[in-house]
């Protein structure tokens, strides 16, 4: 004998991100060059948390990135942590500045060049992290690659005002440009 029941339904009718929200950051996460495999995988999953049981297909992504990440020291990522909490806490920040392949943070084998400084913006041109902040010794911008950053730390000193006029997407592109 079988007993037909009818069971208890739920229906969400408004959710947290549209499918279409969630299918563009899983492309985003599948498509990074700065995340890796695991991590991906791991995003994606929890990005599925946010749709219906039939829509976990839909967000679930096929996109390979043809250019794998370098290995990047996870240094430098707890640095644009650090960094962006400064930024959000209106916060000054110190660090040792470091040559290029100087893991000690020491300049020319010599002293270490210490910086204090306002961070402003956070900068990612698809290969590296930098930062643009103004200098607590003359209030000029500093632009300095995340790599040059050791022992990065927040003070507990308020922040310098934005300059006025400042854009720091401008500033940005002239300092990569002339990197290259």
């Amino acid at each position: 004998e079988t007993i037909v029941s009818s069971g208890n339904y739920y229906f969400f009718g408004d959710r947290e991100f549209t499918l279409e929200e969630l299918c563009l950051m899983g492309d985003a996460v599948a498509s990074s060059r700065f995340i890796g495999k695991r991590q991906k995988a791991s995003l994606l999953k929890k990005l599925t948390g946010f749709c219906s049981k039939y829509q976990t297909d839909s967000v679930k992504r096929h996109i390979i990135s043809v250019q794998p990440r370098e290995s990047t020291d996870t240094r430098v990522y707890a640095a644009v942590n650090l960094i962006n909490d400064a930024i959000n806490r209106d916060c000054r920040i110190a660090f040792t500045r470091k040559e290029p392949g100087d893991r000690r943070g020491r300049k020319d084998g010599g002293e270490a060049a210490n910086i204090s400084c306002t961070p402003l913006d956070l900068v990612w041109d698809g290969r590296d992290f930098y930062l643009i902040a103004l200098s607590d010794a003359d209030g000029e911008p500093l632009f300095y690659g995340l790599k040059e950053l050791a022992q990065p730390e927040i003070l507990d000193m308020k922040g310098m005002a934005r300059p006025e006029g400042f854009n720091s997407e401008k500033f940005a592109l002239e300092k990569i440009q002339k990197k290259k």
